[in-house]
């Protein structure tokens, strides 16, 4: 991957040095007022960095599992990052079976996965290997469908590239080639095979055409082009 990978921060991170040893990292930023979680790695990872304090005042007062519901019912892979020294918690929680069993409940009942970082630099070292492991495979992406929802969509590009990336083999990249060749969605849809060739190549203009013009009853295999960039 020739590109920087790009994480989505939300604003209330903005304060947290998290986002600065990012970009040190050589990772790209850019915030967001996210609804769930606090940073966005992709369409189907998203991540929420909980001190080791607030983790456990959190089990207290609620908010973990709130969050946990949420994070789990947003997203395909929710990662929870727990940030501090665990030989502090004497200090914080007296029964340490209450986060032992949080912790349990969050795998079995969240399907969360769990990261322990022993400080800022090594959560945005987390975070950074996590967001160019995912990008290398897929690329930018922030569009698909997530568990049947997906994500604000804020301009009509937004809501043209969200629609385009339904296409097989069509992902964040192909998508704005498409729009900005043809300007609009009418005219992609409307476009000829040889047009299409010279933007997506033989293959994959074939299966949009397939894709858009066939009738439902016509059964084509095109699961090998799913995400393909």
């Amino acid at each position: 991957m020739s590109e920087k990978p790009l994480v989505i921060v939300d604003e209330r991170e903005r304060a947290s040095e998290i986002p600065e040893l990012l970009v040190k990292k050589g990772v790209s930023i850019k915030f967001r007022q996210l609804p769930v979680g606090d940073y966005l790695i992709s369409d189907k990872i998203a991540i929420e960095r909980k001190s080791l304090k607030d983790f456990v005042k959190s089990i207290y007062d609620g908010r973990l599992f709130d969050q946990s519901s949420r994070l789990s019912e947003a997203y395909e892979v929710p990662i929870i990052i727990i940030e501090g020294d665990y030989s502090e918690l004497p200090l914080i929680l007296d029964n340490l079976n209450v986060l032992r069993g949080a912790l349990v409940s969050l795998i079995l009942d969240f399907d969360i996965k769990i990261f322990h970082a022993e400080n800022k630099e090594e959560t945005a070292e987390f975070i950074s290997l996590i967001a160019k492991q995912e990008q290398k495979k897929y690329g930018h992406g922030y569009y698909p469908l997530v568990k049947g929802k997906p994500h604000k969509l804020e301009t009509i590009k937004d809501w043209q590239l969200y629609i385009l990336q339904s296409l097989p083999g069509v992902g964040v990249k192909t998508a704005e080639k498409l729009l900005e060749h043809f300007k609009n969605l009418k005219s992609i849809f409307n476009a000829s095979e040889k047009e299409l060739i010279k933007i997506v190549g033989g293959v994959k203009a074939k299966k949009i055409l397939e894709v858009l013009n066939k009738r439902i009853d016509e059964e084509t295999d095109l699961s090998s082009f799913a995400r393909e960039e």
